[in-house]
């Protein structure tokens, strides 16, 4: 069975299969593709047979749509955190002129940065578990060869966030991007925000398509019927 689901907010991709397994009472289950407990969207669990897939889904091209705020700062390059404030002190115009001259860089394929707070092993140990011990330094990170076909539907908005215990106000890029299996989106908010050297972070990331698979055709767990 190959089950389009809609992840939401705050649930772990192994949350959702785990959730499938008690439903349908199947053990062989998986799913094609992580997305942070902070992402939301369009995720494929396979079971049974459908299962011998999973690399199949992996390879299909995603598409996102996120939103990067600027002058802000975190170790895990989204709001998972702890986020601080770097550098607030420009306005939309200038972000916007600055990105223009770094963003198309980032159109094709190269090689990504992981970020440090991810799964990835290095030396047999998670990134993450080396991270949160203060082991991991930006120029030891693995790189992965990537593609972003486009970065497209930019727009900049001012969002109110709750920062370091109060409300601050920063600029945000919203954009839809399409891009290859592997891809963080985290580490694109953070390079860009590297490059134009206010920090950026990912606010918020809907996974919009996996393929031929939309988040419109998806279907949320809560809706799952035991057949």
């Amino acid at each position: 069975m190959i089950i389009n689901i809609y992840k939401e907010k705050n649930w772990t991709s192994f949350d959702v299969v785990a959730k499938v397994r008690s439903i349908f009472k199947i053990k062989k289950v998986g799913h094609a593709g992580t997305l942070d407990p902070l992402a939301e969207g369009v995720l494929i669990v396979l079971t049974g047979p459908d299962t011998k897939k999973q690399n199949e889904f992996m390879l299909k091209e995603k598409e996102y749509v996120a939103m990067i705020g600027f002058g802000i700062q975190s170790p895990t390059y989204d709001m998972e955190g702890p986020v601080s404030i770097k550098d607030i002190s420009f306005s939309v115009e200038e972000l916007e002129i600055c990105l223009q001259k770094h963003i198309g860089k980032y159109i094709g394929t190269f090689e990504q940065t992981v970020p440090p707070y991810s799964a990835v092993k290095v030396q047999g140990q998670r990134l993450y578990n080396k991270a949160r011990k203060g082991d991991v330094q930006r120029e030891t990170l693995p790189k992965k060869k990537i593609t972003i076909h486009s970065i497209e539907n930019i727009s900049f908005e001012l969002e109110t966030l709750n920062i370091e215990e109060k409300d601050v106000t920063i600029p945000v890029m919203s954009c839809t991007i399409t891009c290859s299996s592997g891809t963080y989106i985290r580490s694109l908010a953070h390079d860009l925000g590297e490059d134009i050297g206010v920090g950026g972070v990912l606010v918020k990331l809907v996974r919009t398509r996996i393929g031929e698979y939309t988040s419109e055709g998806s279907i949320k767990v809560g809706e799952l019927e035991t057949p």
